[in-house]
C-alpha cells in the first residue's frame, strides 16, 4: 500500500511539471518566448552596401583655363579627384573661370535631360527666285509742240518693268542654343556608376549671305563644342569627362585659340 502511494506521488510531480514547461507563455508572470529577429535596413550611408539607392544626383561643371596652365596640369598625372582640387583652388584668380555649374538627378537606367537656352528657327531649302513677264507701262503722251495730250490712250510707250519674286524658304529646321546636358546613369555597385552622357554648347555666331540681289539668302553660324562619352565612375569623387573647346576660329572670344576647357563630373547616391 505504502509502495503504491508512493509511485502516485511521483507520477503527479511528474505531471505538475511537465504542464509547467508546456504552460501558455502570455499567462501573467510567465516570460514570453524570444522572437525571432529580422534586421532592418537604415537609410544612412553606413548602409549603403545593404540597398539599392533610390535616386543618383550628377553634379557638372568645367572651367576654362589657359592653354599653358592646362597643359602642364595635364602632364603632372593627376587624377580627376586631384586635378578638380586645383582648378577649383584656381578659380578665384582672373585665369581660371568657371564656365558651366548644373546639378541633374535621377534614377538607374533611366535616361534625363537639362537644357537651357533658347530655339532658332532657320530656313534650309528655297524656292528661287522667279523672274515674270515683262509689262509694259505708259506715261501721258506729247504733241509735236511738247504739250501733254488729252486723257486717252498713252500714244507714247513708257519704260518697261519687271515683276520679281525673292528666294522663298519652303523648309526649316530647329537648333538648341545654349547649354544641353543628356545622360543614361546604370547603377553598377555601391561605388561605380557606368554613365553615358552627351555635353553639348551651341552658340548663335552671325550669318552667312549667299547669292546676288532678289537670290540673296543668308543662313545661320553656330558655334559648338561637344562630348559624347560612355566612362565608369566612382561615387563621392569628381570625374574628367574631357575637355571641350571652342573652335579656334571662335567669332565670339578671340581668345578661344589659348584656352582649354574642363569638363568633371561628380555623382553622389541619395535616399
Amino acid at each position: 500500500m505504502k509502495i503504491h502511494t508512493l509511485l502516485v506521488t511521483i507520477f503527479a510531480i511528474a505531471f505538475a511539471n511537465a504542464q509547467d514547461k508546456g504552460a501558455d507563455p502570455f499567462v501573467a508572470g510567465k516570460a514570453a518566448p524570444e522572437a525571432t529577429v529580422i534586421p532592418q535596413i537604415s537609410g544612412g550611408d553606413e548602409d549603403s552596401e545593404s540597398s539599392d539607392p533610390v535616386n543618383m544626383s550628377f553634379c557638372y561643371e568645367d572651367f576654362s583655363l589657359p592653354l599653358a596652365q592646362a597643359a602642364a596640369l595635364q602632364r603632372e598625372g593627376l587624377s580627376g579627384a586631384q586635378l578638380y582640387a586645383k582648378v577649383i583652388a584656381a578659380v578665384s584668380k582672373d585665369s581660371v573661370r568657371q564656365e558651366t555649374f548644373c546639378v541633374l538627378t535621377t534614377k538607374s537606367q533611366q535616361k534625363c535631360t537639362n537644357e537651357n537656352g533658347s530655339e532658332l528657327i532657320y530656313p534650309t531649302a528655297f524656292e528661287p527666285a522667279q523672274l515674270s513677264d515683262a509689262v509694259t507701262t505708259g506715261v501721258p503722251g506729247t504733241d509735236k509742240d511738247g504739250k501733254a495730250t488729252p486723257a486717252g490712250p498713252l500714244p507714247v510707250p513708257g519704260p518697261v518693268a519687271i515683276a520679281r519674286t525673292p528666294a522663298t524658304p519652303t523648309a526649316f529646321e530647329t537648333r538648341n542654343l545654349g547649354f544641353t546636358f543628356e545622360m543614361e546613369p546604370t547603377f553598377s555597385d555601391h561605388q561605380h556608376i557606368d554613365l553615358r552622357a552627351v555635353v553639348e554648347h551651341v552658340d548663335f555666331a552671325g550669318r552667312s549671305a549667299w547669292g546676288q540681289e532678289f537670290s540673296t539668302i543668308e543662313m545661320p553660324n553656330f558655334e559648338a563644342h561637344r562630348i559624347n562619352i560612355s566612362v565608369m565612375l566612382k561615387v563621392g569623387e569628381p570625374f574628367l569627362l574631357g575637355t571641350i573647346n571652342r573652335p579656334p576660329v571662335s567669332t565670339l572670344d578671340p581668345d578661344s585659340a589659348n584656352r582649354v576647357w574642363f569638363a568633371f563630373i561628380t555623382a553622389k547616391l541619395t535616399k
